[in-house]
Parts: C-alpha cells; sequence; structure tokens
C-alpha cells in the first residue's frame, strides 16, 4: 500500500501559489484516515492476498502435490506389477497424487480382468476433482482482484458524497477544507482498490499458469504409473487366468 505516499507528492504551482506537503511529511497513518473506513478494508484484503500468495508458493508444487517418496514406491510397485501393494501405498498417502491413483489400483487388485478403459476412466475422474481443488484455491485471488476495485469505488461515492454535503451546508461561505476532504477520500479509495485489484489479477495469472503446469506433470505421473500397473505382464497373466477359470465354471 505504499503507492499512497504518491498521492501526497509535493507539485509547484503555476501562480506561485504554497505547493502541497512534501512526501516525506506526509505519514502514512495519516493517508490511511484520510482514506476513511474504506481503506482498513482495502488493507486488509491486501493482507489476505498476501498471505494467500505465501500459502500457494508453498503448496502448489509439484513435490508438494506429488511427493518424491510416494511416487517412487508407486512406480516400483507398478514396475512389479503388484495392484494390492500399489494400492495400500496410495491409501496411506495423503497427496493428490495418491487420491488420484487409489480408485485406479482398488479396481485393479480386485478386478484383475477389468479393462483399460474403465481404469482410465475412474483416474481421470479422480484427477478432475483433485484439479477442480487446486483451481479452487487460487479463484479467492480473483475473487480479490474483483471485489477490491468495488470497494474502492464504494470509497469514491462516500467521499464524492462527503464533499457535496460540506458544499450543501456552506454553500454562502465555502470551506475549502470541508470539499477537499471529501476529494481527498474518494481519489484515495479508487487509488487503493485499483492496485490491490491489478495486484491480485497479475497474481492469480501467475498462479494459474503455476497450477496449469503441475495439473499436467500430476497427469503424466498418473498415466505412467498406471500404464504400468495395467499392463504389466504379471497383472495381464493373472487377468487372463481368472477368465479361464470363469469359463471352465
Amino acid at each position: 500500500m505504499s503507492f499512497l505516499f504518491l498521492l501526497a507528492q509535493s507539485t509547484p504551482l503555476s501562480d506561485g501559489s504554497p505547493a502541497l506537503p512534501d512526501l516525506d511529511t506526509v505519514p502514512f497513518t495519516q493517508i490511511i484516515q484520510d482514506g476513511g473506513w474504506t481503506m482498513y478494508i482495502l488493507i486488509g484484503m491486501s493482507v489476505l492476498t498476501t498471505i494467500m500468495v505465501f500459502y500457494y508458493l508453498m503448496s502448489l508444487r509439484f513435490n508438494v502435490i506429488v511427493p518424491q517418496g510416494f511416487l517412487f514406491n508407486a512406480e516400483e510397485a507398478a514396475t512389479q506389477g503388484d495392484a494390492e501393494a500399489l494400492y495400500e501405498i496410495c491409501r496411506r498417502s495423503k497427496s493428490p497424487g495418491a487420491t488420484i491413483l487409489e480408485p485406479a489400483a482398488r479396481l485393479i487388485s480386485e478386478h484383475p480382468e477389468v479393462d483399460y478403459a474403465a481404469v482410465r476412466d475412474a483416474v481421470e475422474d479422480a484427477g478432475g476433482r483433485q484439479a477442480n481443488l487446486l483451481w479452487q484455491r487460487i479463484q479467492y485471488l480473483m475473487d480479490i482482484a474483483v471485489v477490491a476495485p468495488m470497494v474502492g469505488l464504494f470509497g469514491t461515492v462516500l467521499g464524492m458524497i462527503e464533499a457535496f454535503v460540506s458544499l450543501k451546508e456552506n454553500f454562502g461561505s465555502v470551506k475549502p477544507i470541508g470539499l477537499a476532504n471529501g476529494v481527498s477520500k474518494a481519489l484515495l479509495t479508487t487509488a487503493g482498490g485499483l492496485v490491490v485489484g491489478i495486484v491480485a489479477m497479475i497474481l492469480f495469472s501467475y498462479f494459474r499458469g503455476r497450477v496449469t503446469r503441475v495439473v499436467a506433470r500430476l497427469e503424466a505421473s498418473c498415466n505412467h504409473v498406471l500404464q504400468h500397473i495395467f499392463f504389466h505382464p504379471k497383472r495381464m497373466t493373472d487377468g487372463l487366468t481368472n477368465q479361464t477359470k470363469a469359463i471352465d465354471e
């Protein structure tokens, strides 16, 4: 919110009249106070944005979505064709990658003769739900980007109302201080709302690309494990054996 200091920068007037107070002489608290109570809402939204950014930087990483330890164990179980071990590995892990592979591993372990389309559908359904959860996380940044300018506009309206009320009450002898306070509040809240909204929009665009990359790697890793476990010779042999037993019976 340091942008608010720019609004108090001194600019000499062409007619030689005294300039506004210098930038260094205007405290930040005074700027917030002049902006009115809507500025506190914008500050709260900016703080919330900062917290979410740190949270997204820590959580929206591929190593968090699909931990390396889980991925290594899952690939090892898939390479060995052990669907039951893969299911246990997925069940013990709470990561989104494990949540995606768990239905497929359970389906293969319980029904070795299942076809690839059914297993792929199970993975796609679970993957779609996990991807939606990741997209939902960053949607809050977009909400702030939309709401912040509206809060600033609301403060602008309040400031203009205050300015015109002062003008109405002192119509015969206009007091510049009352008019200036209202206009100052309108400008400050407008600038505050725009800056918070623009920053939130930029951050949303960044994390949107980050989620896209994470989801793409997540899908590739899950498909890699799925193909190893499904087309493993051991599983194919077990499936044919079960089908033969069913025919004999």
